[in-house]
């Protein structure tokens, strides 16, 4: 199905061109989603038509879609201005920037939404955009628990940052990452990269139902690297224990951390050969059959 602005124009909440970046939310079955894309002029021809449209690689597509389950375990899937929006009224801004044409801008918003249209199906009979609910065990677990205390939270940047910081520095791509879901719950970024580093008390604090889902983002977002060295696993599993998540438990859920990378991996690349799902499946430690098992169990699920 090609995907034109009159098809998902119902569904636009908002549009935001801030620089060359334009930021949409879409409103599907009361749950709103947020996507983004960079956009530039060719500086030979500036007659209004976007030209070279920047083009995400893998990880950068998969960190897009792993933040999207990210504001959804810590409560931020949908946003909080949206009660006083009335209907399918679109706001759309402009703080900065080029003056593209109304037909570069809505490019630009199709683009957006085709990053994250695996997250939804246009029903033909009813003519319209839905969720796509057959959700995978690591989706289903962090829905189940969403982190509501913003101890739980706060805790879960601190981890995070900790993992990316581990290499001695922090990639731009990375701390933007981290600016899209902190708040005033987490702190900004500034004062996580003050804090100190995670003691035991303070993970045992973590309220229980917390305690799992935290341990297995962070082992999605390493994951999302597409690798996963012999000190990050210590680092994840030295956290998995001062949580006092047993060995099992913890293995588990790594295994759905893993699962889900795969997952993410194929509806990013579109497709993947099985020599590709063996090799990506080396870099994040995972064993080849249970890698392709994943790939199976997702492919039934788009049935």
């Amino acid at each position: 199905m090609e995907i034109t602005y009159d098809l998902i124009k119902p569904i636009i909440l908002e549009e935001k061109l801030d620089g060359s970046t334009m930021h949409c939310k879409f409103k599907i079955e009361g749950e709103v989603f947020e996507s983004k894309y960079s956009v530039k002029i060719d500086s030979k021809d500036t007659s209004n038509k976007i030209k070279g449209m920047v083009k995400l690689n893998l990880i950068s597509r998969m960190r897009s879609t792993l933040m999207r389950v990210i504001r959804t375990a810590v409560g931020g899937g949908i946003a909080g201005n949206t009660a006083s929006m009335v209907g399918n009224e679109v706001v759309r801004t402009q703080t900065s920037g080029a003056n593209y044409s109304v037909s570069d801008k809505q490019d630009a918003v199709v683009t957006a939404f085709e990053r994250i249209r695996f997250n939804f199906f246009f029903d033909q009979e009813d003519k319209a955009w839905k969720i796509a609910r057959r959700l995978s065990a690591f989706e289903k677990c962090l829905k189940a628990a969403p982190l509501t205390t913003p101890y739980d939270k706060k805790t879960l940047a601190r981890l995070l940052l900790e993992l990316a910081k581990a290499d001695g520095q922090i990639a731009a791509e990375e701390k933007e990452f981290f600016q899209e879901f902190l708040d005033e719950d987490t702190g900004t970024f500034a004062e996580l990269m003050r804090a100190a580093m995670l003691s035991k008390v303070e993970l045992e604090e973590v309220s229980r139902e917390g305690k799992e889902n935290i341990f297995m983002i962070a082992c999605a977002v390493t994951l999302a690297d597409r690798s996963f060295d012999e000190s990050e696993k210590t680092k994840l599993f030295e956290v998995a224990a001062m949580m006092m998540i047993a060995e099992a438990r913890r293995n588990e859920l790594l295994k759905m951390a893993q699962d889900y990378t795969i997952e993410t991996a194929i509806q990013t690349s579109g497709v993947m050969s099985r020599e590709e799902i063996y090799t990506f499946a080396d870099k994040i430690g995972m064993d080849k059959a249970e890698a392709e098992r994943a790939q199976i169990k997702y492919e039934k699920r788009q049935d």
